[in-house]
């Protein structure tokens, strides 16, 4: 065997080995793909709960929802702050979520109830009114979004005290 022979099997063998390099790299990158995705879901449904705790671990919130169906005016001033501030955690927190749809970090199926839920909240005119007056804290993204969504019809009510089986005594 001389030496071109051997050269060239060498040749053969680096770039079989490159090639099953470059399958196990891909076959990696797939899998930390995927959870990346994962830990992304599960910091989103985390962060969602959260704001449910907190709607339901403090019992004068859930008159302060009620009483702001009717809108704003309906609202002393400290009631109108606190409904603003409740209103800025829920949705930072619904933007991360867009957000995190709009970068590809997130299946959009997987968000879909997370976004239905947030969008159905608008549908009570105190909420709106927040919304058209608080949108300029948000990114350009998800205010256009918000917007977007608005303006194809919102979903109906499906949380109790926001137009769900709770009326405004």
């Amino acid at each position: 065997m001389n030496w071109e022979a051997v050269g060239a099997i060498g040749q053969v063998v680096g770039a079989v080995l490159v090639g099953v390099t470059l399958i196990y790299l891909a076959l990696q990158l797939r899998q930390n793909t995927s959870a990346l995705k994962s830990s992304t879901f599960v910091a989103i449904s985390t962060s969602m709960g959260s704001t449910m705790e907190v709607l339901a671990t403090h019992p004068d919130l859930a008159p302060l929802l009620i009483k702001a169906q009717s809108g704003l005016d309906e609202l002393s001033a400290a009631e109108r702050a606190r409904f603003g501030f409740l209103m800025m955690m829920a949705y930072r927190r619904v933007e991360m979520v867009v957000v995190q749809r709009h970068l590809g970090f997130i299946d959009p199926d997987l968000i879909e109830g997370f976004e239905r839920s947030a969008l159905s909240v608008l549908s009570s005119k105190g909420a709106r009114k927040w919304w058209e007056t608080s949108k300029s804290a948000f990114s350009d993204l998800f205010s256009s979004w918000v917007d977007e969504k608005v303006a194809s019809n919102l979903p109906r009510p499906i949380h109790t005290g926001f137009g769900l089986g709770v009326s405004n005594e």
